[in-house]
């Protein structure tokens, strides 16, 4: 069989596993035999699909569906309760998200003091406590406390008093840029989120960054400097990910301090996967401002009215039915185009002022849409910031026609495929003209037929654009 994935809300891929469904299928209360066959259908339904590529949505739904067809609907019942083996838990902590992670627990509780095995049970018995109350995002604080019940519960009350003894005595880790400056608490998290950056996965981050963290414990200081800290990643990155990676992380931090604002635009037709690209980047990248242009044209087509500006009140590659032109059944090329420029030339107004303000106020940005066209983009602030445009282009148009399918599954029918589907020509058309306005600007063409790539494509072009950033303002 051919590598399915599996892909979350989130934006991560897992590779596909009937391990995964048979500890789903368990926790609901069936046994090992059946729950194995139940998932090896599965399997062979997914053998048959075009796509190498299911939702977690859409394999719970399959899931559930034969379970209830095979065992009933009580079993499917509990089934559609829980948060199954392959659906992400996200903690919550302040502002920053995380995928919870069974291993990385099981380490924490290690470094608290538990045996290898100890730890792993623990770390077992909260995610399938977890899953099984159908939990999808829990607070920090919230799975400390789940966290020591649970030892309670299996371990007594010492077992507790031990690891909350632990725990207090680990003490907090501060880090300051220099001596007598100001200091900020060590996080785990944004750390794992910085290295994410330099293109490491979820969890490799997260291993990273407790790596880190038993590091600074083990040379017994309460307080480190941001040098330090930064070596210290450094040598745990070349030893993970090698010396290419390392450098990378080196020369992001440098930029970070040194240089502007950063306004990251991607552009692309519908479908391609400029949303989960865009909010891949901004949180590897740290962004928290991101804007879709359709929000934009939403925003502008509920002020100005229908017939004052047609073409904001139209989807893109529709815009030409509204031109002053005479009504055809089929348009041409031309007309395709000009009903799609001057829909892009209303959003820009718009667009333009959100640049703006973000360059006056010195915030980094994403942007992401079809109206992100180059030409279009400029603004009278453009040198306090780096604009790094880039374009998504899908060149496979049978895995472009699925993706339609494939959100309008996501979306439970909100964005259905057919209006895509009758107009697929006229979305080629705008493609195939997006892509030679790139070339002819020098923008960059990332190919969105498999968009864990493309996010590794996207990192690499944004490190090499702040590079040049970097080394110019260094030069001034």
């Amino acid at each position: 069989m051919r590598e399915v994935f599996i892909k979350t809300p989130g934006g991560f891929r897992w590779p596909f596993s009937k391990g995964l469904l048979v500890e789903s299928m368990m926790m609901a209360g069936l046994k090992m035999e059946p729950a194995l066959s139940v998932a090896h259908t599965i399997e062979e339904q997914l053998k048959t699909r075009k796509k190498p590529e299911i939702t977690a949505l859409a394999l719970k739904k399959l899931l559930i569906q034969e379970v209830e067809k095979n065992f009933g609907p009580e079993l499917a019942e509990r089934l559609r309760g829980q948060t199954q083996a392959f659906e992400d838990i996200v903690v919550r902590e302040g502002y920053r998200r995380r995928p919870f992670s069974k291993g990385v627990l099981a380490r924490s509780l290690e470094d608290a003091g538990f045996s290898m095995r100890e730890a792993q049970a623990l770390a077992r018995a909260v995610e399938n406590r977890l899953r099984r109350s159908g939990v999808r995002s829990i607070d920090a604080d919230e799975l400390e406390k789940r966290i020591t019940t649970e030892i309670e519960e299996l371990f007594g009350p010492a077992a507790r008093a031990r690891y909350a003894g632990r725990q207090a005595l680990a003490g907090e880790i501060f880090v300051e840029e220099g001596e007598g400056e100001p200091r900020v608490p060590f996080s785990k998290g944004v750390l794992a989120q910085s290295v994410m950056a330099v293109g490491l996965s979820p969890d490799s981050a997260y291993r990273l960054a407790r790596d880190v963290e038993r590091r600074l414990r083990d040379a017994g200081s309460a307080v480190v400097t941001r040098d330090y800290l930064r070596k210290a990643v450094s040598e745990e990155l070349m030893e993970e990910a090698g010396e290419e990676v390392a450098r990378r992380y080196h020369l992001l931090r440098s930029i970070r301090r040194a240089v502007k604002p950063v306004h990251l635009l991607i552009g692309g037709v519908a479908g391609v996967g400029k949303s989960v690209l865009a909010s891949a980047l901004a949180y590897r990248l740290g962004i928290t401002r991101m804007i879709s242009t359709d929000a934009v044209r939403e925003i502008l087509r509920a002020t100005i009215p229908k017939d004052l500006l047609p073409t904001l009140h139209t989807s893109s590659f529709d815009a030409w039915r509204v031109l002053a032109t005479p009504h055809t059944a089929e348009p041409s090329p031309a007309m395709v185009m000009q009903g799609f420029r001057d829909q892009v030339s209303r959003v820009a107004v718009g667009l333009k002022a959100i640049q703006e303000r973000s360059a006056r106020e010195k915030t980094s940005l994403v942007v992401e849409g079809v109206h992100v066209v180059p030409g279009y983009m400029t603004h009278q602030f453009q040198s306090e910031v780096i604009q790094i445009p880039i374009m998504l282009v899908l060149e496979d148009e049978s895995l472009h026609r699925d993706r339609f399918a494939l959100r309008e599954r996501e979306t439970r029918g909100s964005r259905t495929s057919g209006a895509y589907a009758q107009h697929f020509d006229q979305i080629r058309l705008i493609q195939q003209h997006l892509v030679e306005l790139a070339r002819g600007a020098g923008i960059p063409l990332i190919p969105a037929e498999n968009l864990d790539r493309a996010i590794d494509k996207g990192l690499e072009v944004i490190v090499d654009r702040l590079q040049e950033a970097y080394f110019d303002v260094v030069q001034g």
